[in-house]
């Protein structure tokens, strides 16, 4: 499990903070699909009470980042090719149609600070720990300035589900000037006010994204 996971702070041991840290080690692959989870070597591993861990654990099986599988019990989520496609098929249906909503909430202030994470990503090249965070940093981002906060509980929770089987295609270097300047391009409509280019950019972006995770799947 990774360093900021296993990290604990002063409200470590509140379940809704127990769930956030296994989330960020699902997506930033600190837990990889198909990890086995133990309760008591996770409490120890984070340093916080069962009970509170037994509830995060609960909740994340409602999100179906984790699975209860006979025989093995508690595993992080191993998602099949038909619903890593599916995963993808919802965020189209869900991220472009915030375009709008998007333009209107926007400031200069966060087209700066959008900025620099697609600097910082394009500078990290092929990291795929540094870039999983940037990455998640840069769409919730762009995703809140809706203000929409149903849509956003969904697309955080697809975020999650995709970003472990994105990091393999990260690692492999493939194609990552064309992330980065669809990122680029994506805050670049934003400065322009442009809802429409903006649309274009996230759908290119995202169906780019399930092009090469499915086909690194197919060679898996």
């Amino acid at each position: 499990m990774t360093r900021a996971a296993r990290t604990p702070s002063s409200t470590s041991n509140s379940a809704g903070v127990i769930a956030e840290r296994l989330r960020t080690a699902i997506r930033d692959g600190g837990l990889l699909p198909g990890t086995r989870l133990v309760q008591e070597k996770l409490a120890t591993e984070l340093e916080v009470s069962r009970i509170p861990l037994r509830e995060a654990l609960h909740t994340l099986a409602a999100e179906g980042l984790i699975e209860v599988v006979p025989q093995r019990g508690m595993i992080v989520a191993e998602l099949s090719h038909t619903e890593i496609a599916e995963l993808f098929e919802l965020r189209l249906q869900l991220e472009p149609h915030l375009s709008e909503e998007i333009v209107r909430g926007c400031r200069e202030r966060d087209i700066d600070a959008l900025q620099e994470l697609a600097d910082e990503m394009r500078r990290q090249g092929a990291d795929a720990a540094v870039r999983a965070a940037l990455n998640y940093e840069f769409h919730r981002r762009v995703y809140a300035l809706s203000e929409r906060r149903l849509t956003l509980r969904f697309i955080d929770q697809l975020l999650h589900l995709v970003e472990p089987y994105s990091r393999r295609w990260v690692r492999s270097g493939h194609d990552l000037e064309r992330i980065d300047d669809e990122h680029q391009r994506m805050v670049d409509a934003l400065r322009d006010r442009d809802a429409a280019a903006l649309r274009r950019a996230i759908t290119a972006h995202v169906e780019g994204g399930r092009d090469h995770v499915m086909a690194a799947q197919r060679r898996d």
